[in-house]
This record gives structure tokens, sequence and C-alpha cells, in this order.
């Protein structure tokens, strides 16, 4: 049982007042007067309960010993408002309220801190003032506002109603207001450029606190910011932020204290800035004619002047007159090319350059063409020559097709010659040609656009010339810069002195190589390209053709001319009339796939026919068939470009009979043996006059060293020795024509029949895979190479390495890295043994993947595991490996070299990992075979990692459930048990295993029985790795209840006030199992009251509300699970 004393309140009876009060109006007036509706005697009587309940509620009424009056509501109020402003002449109730400055501070004294500016305030804003004092006063004491602030400023304020709103303040508690913090913003632009890194200054009023900025873009969503805090004074920060949105940017500013992180907000502190575009010039035309007129905009422009100053060509500066456009925030102005050249054109805003000023603009030539080609020479045209002008536009905008160009070529008599045109359209070139018939005359070349005359020329037509010296050749027609130009010369038979001239963009010496057949190859190498103008002079006159007008263009990119080989001509050679000429233009490491300009020429420079045909890609042949016994030049070039050697000069003459030449002897009638000396003879007495030329090469293309031994009589002998067995061809070429092959069988000398191979076959693999052949000789001992294994593939041929094994065999491990068909031919001393034929093709075989090891399935955590993988035959692709599990793994793949990968990797948390292996190309990887693999990660097993938590308690209750874990997450997931000891009579504790961590093994168990210790021993892997001790005490406690007293009055009762509810908290958490708490209340006199246990917030505390209907004692009894608790304080 507790007592509780409760003391008499000296408040007044509030409900006995009224009673009273309302006694003395009835005795004053009959009601009838309220419900006749008597306005004046309703508000008198509304104006006295005011002034008694509102207004002199809770004031102390004094009585003075010198028997002078009480104060009245009025001077009681008035006397209070003075104390809490002392200093203020306070003397009524209107027109000291009427500026706000006396209700501020008012409410600062009973909120300090609230309004530490009212000082400050001036009278002359009385409606803010009260607006802000009177919110004030809500918000922070509750005070009504009864009235209007706009009514408490007037003049005729009726002061009933101020002293009502003001009646309310003596009634509220202070409230202390923490200290209100200012911020200031500096240099805080309020338009700001998009996409420009911007910094301003913060500065807080008070130590203690940080800023917290916020700061929004048009979208609402956060600005990305830094804030930098300035060395050397301690409230001062620097903001850096880019905005990345035009519209409105808001800017909001708190402060956060440091100490109990409460954070304020401070309003007078935020701005809004406004974002804009980035002022630029929209687009133009970067390139017009002279002439043209070019309009600038010039938008996004928000504040400032324009200004735009153009610098011409010569570098004459002028400044433009820069307009308003049609447009919100544009500004244009506009600019008339007077010249060719560039012109920079500067703008600038707030006299800052635009980004990317200056502004090119170039102005081109208002008719721009080349005009070039030997109709325009001045000398070296005649007569019946037809003579080429050639137009083209240097504007690459503007196409010369619709350029309305026309070209005149006018006689001394004002008659027009005729004129034909042709449109080039692959280069954009009109070509005019025409005709003179007449000499000697003066021609114009006028040439027109639009029916405008741009340019004129005068050529003087000369006679027919008489000389027979003619020129041709790739470098009188055009030609590559930096590439020799190449021409020919042909003399016929006159002697002349010769003169050479190049002009063009740049200088080119000619260099001339005499040849004995009376002509001349000349060359010339231009740097630039261009129009060019080769003369060649004879007697300082021009030959036929000359000058020849032709372009060198860029260097095509790759192109080698250089690299053209010409076989299968033979200057020094006499050819027959009728005799089949056949020779080959490799282009291959040209460079570039161009089909290459052969032209046949005789010796009046008329071109001849001949056959062309290519044999495969890059390789071309031509045959020519004689008809003349003359001499005949054969040009070669590629892309305009002489190939080396060319002209090709050869010589002609009756034929020869070929078919009474006799091949016979033991060298090619067998039977021949490799590495033993033969030979045959060749007897040409009887077929006439010609070279004989022989060759013998195997069927690999090797040539065999032959000697041939001339017995002057028109017979050869021929001696050669064979170095390995096979198929050899005899190829005799007489008189420059092609006697028909001679197959001549050589065979070995070493009987290789016994050699086996295994692991080797005709069959198509993927590209990467390894050849693995197993080679016995058996008892077979060389006398020079050995055993060899041969490939041949593409054209190129490759020694495959072979190992000797222990056992004598031979082996290889050789991976065939390129696609195409590869002919494989084991040999032994170079003699044959056996071919075979592998298909490598590209392509991707992941089943050919084969992964194997023990770190497939499991691994032991932060050790390495290891597997392999082996990859030959799979073909073109890259491993790739992935692992997903409880945490990341570190793994890496080494290539051993032999086809296989050897993969490590180590985990660092236990469980199950996904091993994803995969083989291909980057975009097509495939799993390899049993991928994805399941891989065990565990830990060692180590007994000293297994943890037991919730057993730490000092002691446990009867009769309650404890629970506690075993963990072994960090060590090897093997079984977990706890025992207890049958002696102790205990049930054994029930596991239940978490389903989010298997590791945690949770133990239920429930002590029965009396008090004392229970040892409960923890098993791990059936090894016992420790014990803990349960200390068990009661299940029920009810002594141990504790009554929660006043801290510094915790030995006195409690008290409170009588007509005041009383409560008793108290503590029951030491008390043990409680189930149902239950209280009893007993007055002074004896009685029960009505009583109520209540639980509290906090767990285990709870509180018992009771009347206190008189002063006195009361009694509280608890009881705890229905058991009286014996126990008074």
């Amino acid at each position: 049982m507790f007592d509780l004393r409760i003391r008499q309140s000296s408040e007044p009876n509030v409900a006995s007042g009224v009673k009273a009060h309302f006694l003395f109006l009835r005795a004053i007036d009959d009601s009838t007067h309220i419900v006749d509706h008597n306005k004046k005697l309703i508000l008198g009587l509304v104006w006295t309960l005011i002034l008694h309940y509102s207004i002199s509620m809770g004031w102390i009424q004094e009585k003075h010993e010198d028997g002078d009056k009480e104060e009245t509501p009025k001077q009681k109020l008035l006397n209070w408002i003075r104390n809490r402003l002392p200093g203020m002449p306070i003397s009524n109730f209107t027109s000291d309220w009427n500026d706000g400055v006396a209700l501020g501070a008012l409410v600062n004294s009973m909120a300090p801190g609230s309004l530490n500016d009212w000082e400050n305030w001036s009278p002359s804003e009385a409606l803010e003032n009260t607006e802000k004092a009177m919110k004030s006063a809500q918000d922070l004491l509750k005070v009504a506002p009864l009235i209007a602030p706009a009514e408490m400023i007037h003049p005729e304020i009726d002061e009933m109603s101020v002293m009502t709103y003001l009646s309310q303040f003596p009634a509220v508690k202070p409230v202390p207001v923490k200290p209100k913090i200012q911020a200031t913003v500096f240099n805080l632009e309020k338009t700001l450029l998009i996409n420009e890194a911007k910094e301003f200054d913060l500065k807080i009023s008070r130590e203690g606190y940080k800023p917290k900025v916020s700061i929004r873009d048009a979208d609402g969503q956060d600005v990305h910011l830094a804030v930098k805090k300035i060395d050397g004074d301690a409230n001062s920060y620097k903001i850096q932020f880019t905005p990345t949105k035009i519209g409105p940017l808001h800017v909001e500013i708190s402060a956060t204290d440091i100490h109990t992180f409460e954070t304020q907000s401070i309003p007078e502190a935020n701005t809004t800035c406004q974002v804009v575009p980035v002022t630029h010039l929209l687009e133009y035309p970067k390139t017009a004619k002279v002439g043209e007129e070019i309009k600038f905009t010039v938008a996004d422009v928000h504040e400032g002047p324009v200004e735009a100053i153009i610098v011409e060509p010569n570098g004459k500066e002028l400044r433009m007159v820069v307009l308003e456009g049609q447009s919100d925030n544009e500004y244009q102005f506009e600019y008339k090319i007077p010249s060719v050249g560039l012109h920079s054109v500067n703008v600038f805003h707030n006299k800052i350059p635009l980004i990317g000023s200056p502004f090119p603009l170039r102005g081109k030539p208002k008719n721009a063409f080349k005009i070039w080609g030997r109709g325009i020479a001045p000398e070296g045209v005649r007569k019946n020559d037809v003579v080429g002008v050639h137009v083209e536009c240097l504007d690459p905008d503007e196409n010369i097709a619709n350029a309305n160009v026309s070209m005149e070529v006018v006689k001394e008599n004002g008659s027009h010659l005729p004129i034909s045109v042709g449109y080039d359209e692959e280069n954009a070139i009109l070509n005019f040609e025409y005709e003179p018939k007449d000499s000697p005359e003066s021609l114009e070349v006028v040439v027109k656009v639009a029916g405008e005359k741009i340019e004129s020329y005068k050529v003087d037509v000369s006679p027919v010339s008489s000389s027979k010296i003619r020129a041709f050749g790739p470098g009188l027609e055009g030609g590559v810069v930096n590439e020799p130009c190449v021409f020919d010369v042909e003399m016929n038979g006159e002697s002349k002195d010769l003169s050479f001239a190049v002009e063009g963009p740049s200088k080119a010496e000619i260099a001339c190589n005499e040849r004995p057949d009376a002509s001349a190859v000349l060359s010339y190498t231009p740097t630039v390209a261009g129009v060019y103008k080769v003369g060649v002079l004879a007697d300082e006159e021009h030959i036929q053709g000359s000058p020849f007008v032709l372009r060198i263009t860029d260097a095509i990119p790759g192109l080698k001319p250089s690299a053209t080989r010409v076989t299968g001509i033979d200057e020094s050679k006499i050819y027959s009339v009728g005799e089949k000429i056949q020779f080959r233009v490799d282009t291959r490491l040209c460079g570039v796939d161009l089909v290459p300009k052969v032209e046949v020429f005789d010796t009046d420079l008329n071109k001849i026919s001949y056959g062309a045909r290519e044999i495969t890609p890059g390789i071309f042949e031509y045959t020519l068939l004689p008809e003349n016994s003359v001499k005949h030049k054969i040009d070669v070039s590629v892309g305009g470009v002489s190939v080396p050697g060319a002209p090709f000069s050869i010589k002609v003459k009756e034929p020869v009979d070929s078919s009474k030449l006799r091949i016979y002897g033991p060298g090619v009638e067998g039977p021949v043996y490799s590495k033993e000396s033969t030979r045959f003879t060749i007897d040409a007495t009887q077929a006439g006059p010609g070279v004989v030329e022989v060759a013998l090469a195997d069927d690999h293309g090797e040539k065999v060293d032959l000697d041939v031994l001339d017995n002057q009589d028109g017979s050869f002998t021929v001696k050669y020795t064979a170095q390995r067995p096979g198929a050899y061809q005899l190829n005799v070429v007489f008189a420059g024509e092609e006697i028909s092959p001679i197959a001549i069988n050589v065979k070995p000398n070493i009987d290789v029949s016994g050699i086996r191979i295994d692991g080797l076959e005709n069959e198509t693999i993927l590209i990467g895979s390894r050849l693995r052949p197993i080679i016995n000789i058996g008892n077979l001992q060389s006398k020079s190479d050995g055993l060899k294994l041969l490939d041949e593939v593409n054209g190129k041929f490759y020694n495959i390495p072979l190992k000797i094994n222990p056992d004598g065999t031979y082996s290889s491990d050789t991976p065939l890295l390129e696609v195409g068909e590869h002919n494989l031919q084991l040999v032994f001393d170079e003699i044959p043994v056996k071919k075979f034929v592998v298909e490598v093709k590209k392509g991707t075989n992941v089943s050919k993947c084969l992964a194997y090891g023990p770190g497939l399935e499991h691994a032991v955590v932060g050790e390495k595991a290891i597997f392999e993988l082996d990859l030959n035959g799979a073909g073109e692709g890259a491993v790739s490996m992935e692992m997903r599990g409880p945490a990341k793994a570190e793994s890496r793949i080494q290539d051993r070299g032999n086809g296989k990968c050897c993969v490590e990797y180590i985990a660092r948390a236990p469980g199950e990992y996904d091993m994803a292996i995969k083989f291909g190309r980057d975009d097509q990887k495939e799993h390899v075979k049993g991928s994805p693999f399941k891989t065990l990660v565990d830990y060692k097993r180590d007994p000293s990692q297994v943890v037991v938590t919730g057993l730490d308690d000092r002691h446990y209750r009867t009769n309650q459930p404890i629970n506690f874990v075993v963990d072994t997450s960090r060590t090897k997931n093997l079984p977990v048990n706890v025992r207890i000891s049958q002696e102790y009579g205990q049930h054994q504790p029930v596991l239940t295993r978490s389903p989010h961590n298997p590791r945690h093994h949770t133990f239920r168990f429930l002590p029965t029985g009396s008090n004392g210790s229970i040892p409960i021993e923890i098993y791990y892997d059936g090894d016992k790795v420790g014990e803990k001790i349960v200390q068990l005490v009661p299940e029920l406690e009810p002594q141990m209840i504790k009554i929660l007293h006043d801290k510094k009055k915790d030995t006195l009762p409690i008290t409170t006030y009588a007509s005041h509810e009383g409560h008793v908290p108290f503590d029951v958490r030491d008390c043990g199992n409680v189930k149902k708490i239950e209280a009893r209340v007993f007055g002074p006199d004896g009685k029960e009251r009505n009583s109520h246990v209540r639980s509290t917030e906090q767990a285990g505390v709870y509180d018992v509300s009771f009347p206190t209907d008189m002063a006195g004692e009361y009694s509280v009894v608890f009881y705890l699970n229905g058991e009286e608790v014996a126990m008074k304080k």
C-alpha cells in the first residue's frame, strides 16, 4: 500500500463565483431584456463576463491596510504590462498600441529571443509591426488573435477589445526562443548563364552553426553544389555550383546547430536567380561570294550591349551597326563582302567576346573557275590538231554543270569555229574541243559565264609539222604528286636537238635516259598538285602534240605504283612475227585495287590491240601477237603513274621452227634418282636461229641448278642433280617460244614407306586448332635434313616444329592460325613421305571447350582455387569468366600457350557461387560445357570461430524461454548441437535455423524447476567447443516493484492538490514475469476510490490514476498476478 497526500487549493471556487454573479445580475434587472434583444444590455453583460473571467480570473485580490480600494481589473492588467516592460511609457489601451512596437516588446518579454529587433521597429510601419508581433504571439504563446492587426492600429480602436486581447498574456507561461540566426549572401548575381560555374559568399551571424544550402532549378531538381569554409573566418563560406537548367533558380539558406543538429531556416536570406542561355551567334554561311550580303543574328541577349567589329583581309576594321531583331533578346547586323579572303567577325556582349569569336567568313571570287588545256596555249597548236579547253569550278559549293559556262573560238574575221562540249561527271569538268583548219592564223578563245566574258586567250595556229619525232606516255597525260611522271620520246630516224620544259605550280627537273634504240625515257617529279605544261621541242620547235597540258592530282592514299611488277617482257630478246608474247602485271603490292593501264604502240605511235585477262585478284596477263617486224613499245601505268621499267621496248623479226628442236637423254627419259647426277641433250641444229633457255623446277617451284654446256654444233648438254624425289618440270624456250614442258619423275634413294603417322589426317578444323601428330620413323637414320613437316598455305611456306620424344617418336603441338587450305607434307631427308590437306576455317565451336579441376566444385575462403580450360579446336574467340555469389571473387586467366588456360580465383566469403565460363567472340560468347558451374566456397574447419550469443545475462527466470544463437559464420558449415545433462532435469534446447543465415543456429530453452545453475554444452562437428552457465531465479518477484518519485523528493510521499487527478507511477521491470497488474486506492476517509492502471510510453512502467476529492493521505495497494505486494512508502 502506498500513501498520497492531497493539499487544499488556494484558488477561488470558480463555479460558486459564477453562481453568485448571476444572482447579482438577476437582482438588477429582468431576464426579459435578453429575450427582447436589448443589445446594450447584452453587450454590457458580455463585457462584465469578460472583465470578470478573462481579465480578473487568476489575479490575487490584495487588501491594503490603509483602507485603500483594491485595484480594478484594468489597473491590474496595466500594472502587469508595465512590470513586463519597464521603461516603456504604457498608460492606456488605445493609442499606445497603435504602432505595434509595444506589442512586439510584450511578445519578446514573454518569448525571449523571438523579436529581438523590436527596438528597431519604425512606428511608420505599424501594420507590419503588429502583424509580426501577433503572429509570433499566436505561434509561440498560443495567444489567439481576437482582433485583426488592422483594427489594432486604428486610431479609434476600442479599448475593451485591446484589453480583452492583452488579457491572454498574463495567463501564459514564458517561452524561451532560441536565438534567431541571420545569414547574408554576397556576390550572387540575379542573372546567371547556363552551364557557367558560379560562386557566391555566405556569412552566418552566429558561431556554433554551419550553413545548409539548397539550390533547386525550374523543375524542382536539386543542383549539385560545394560548400567551402573560408580560412580565417569561422562564419564565412564559399558556395560553388553550376546551373544547368534555364529558368528560375531558388536558393534557400538554413543553419544547423553543430551540437544539437537542429536546423533553423533563414527565409530572409533566400533568393531567386534567373538562369538564362549563353549569348551566341546563330548559324550563318561561312563562305560567300564577293558582293553578297550576309545577315548575322545574335540570340539570347538578356542584358547589356552587343557590338560587332569585322576585320577585313587587308586588316581594316569595320564597326557594324547592330539593331534589335524581330524576336525578343535578338540583335542583328548585316555585312556585304567587299573582297576575297578571310574576314574575321568579332562579336561582343557586355564588352566580352562571345564563345567562338572571332567567327570566320571567307569571301570567294564572284566567278571562281579554273581554265586550262592545250587549246589556250599561245603557241604549239597546229592546223588540224583537235585541242581541248577544260573548265572547272573552284567553288566546292557550286556545280560546273549548272554554272551556264560557254566558250567561243573567234577568228580574225569575226567568224567562229565549231566547238564540241562534254561533261566529265566524275571530275566535274566541262571539256570543250575545237579544230583549227587554217594556218597560220590567230584565234581568240573566249570563256563566258551567263553570257558575260570572264577570260580571253590568244592562240597562234602553226602549219602541220613535218617532223617524225613523237612523244608519248603517262607523264604527258597526267600524274600524281611526288611520283615520277615518265614519258618516251621516239626520234624515228631524225637527228635534231631536243629541249624540254615543265611549267606548273612546282619546280620539276627533267631527267633523261637515252636508249640504244634511238629513243629516250624522260621523267619529272611534281611536288604540288595542279595543271602543268610540258614542252617538247626539236630544234626549238614544238613537236606534234606539244605543249602537253595535263593535271597532276594529289596522291591516292596507300597507292605505291613502284611496287608493281611486270614479268614476261625480255627487251633483249628478238621476237618473231606471229609469235605469242605473254607478260604479266602484278599489282598486289600497290596498296590500291586498280586495273593497270597497258598500251602498245608501233613506230608511228599507232596503238596495237592485245588480249588481257585477270588471272587472280591483282595479277593481270596480257597476250600480244605482233603482225609486223618493227619495234614495239609497251607502256604500263597504274593510277596514271608509270610502273618501274616502262615503257618496254621489244624487237620483232621473222619466225623460226621450234618443232624441230630435239630433247633426249637419261635426265629426261629416266630413271632419275634424288641426289644422283644425270644429264640430257638439247639439239637445235634443225630449228633455225634462236636462243635456247632451259629451266628445271620441282612441284614447289624451287629451281634446280643446271650446268649447260654449249657443244658448238647447235646442240647443248645439260647436267643436274635433283636434291629430293618428286615431280619435276623441265621448261625450254627456243627463240622466245616456249616448248611444251617435260615432266620428270625423280625417285627417292631411301625407302620411307615404313614411317607411321598417327593423329594427322585430311580434315576441316577451326582456326587456332593445334596439330598433335605422333610420328614413328622406325630405324631410319638421317643422312641430311632428317624429318620435317612442311605447311603450304595461301602461297606461303612454313616448317612446323617437331620434337623428339623419349621413346624415339616425333610429335608436335602447333596451332594453325591462318585461314585456308593447309597442304601438309611430311618429308624425310627431303623425300616426301605423305601429304595431308587440312582446311582451316574461321568460326567458333564452344563444344570443344573443356573445363576441369577441383576449383569448379569447391574452394576455401581466402585461398587460391585452380581449374583448367582446354580450348583446342574451339576456334576464334576469347575466354571470359564471371563469378556471382555472396562476395566479389578475384580471378585470373593465364594462357599456358598450348591451347590450355589455367584459371585461378580467390573467394572472400562463403556460400554457393555461380561460375559462368564462356568462349567466343565479344558479342557472341556462349557457355562452355557444364557452365554455369555451382561452386561451394566455405571456411576451413576452425572450432575457435564458433561464437555463442544470448547467454550473457547474470540470471534468467524459470518458466521463461531463453533464446541464444550459435554462430558458425566464420568457420566451415558443419553440424552444431547443444546439450544439458540429464541430471538437471531440463528439456533439451530446440534448434531453429535462420532462413536468412543458415549458419546462425538459434536455440530455444525453457528452464523449469527451482533456482540454481544449469551448464549448457556447445558441440561443433561432434566436438565440444564451449560451455555456458545459466543462473536461474524465481519467475516472479513482486517485492522488486518500484515507485517512481521525484528524484529530489524520493524520501517524501507524493503530493498533489485536492480536486486534481492523482498519479502514482511505478516500475515492474525487475519483478519478473508479470502477467496481470491491479491497484486499489483508499482515500483519507478509508473508502476505496475508482482507479485506473495505464501503461506508459516506457515498457514496464505504469501509472495509477484516481480522483482526489478531499485533502489527506491516500493509500495505494498493488497486486501482481493477483498477489498483493507487501510494501509501503
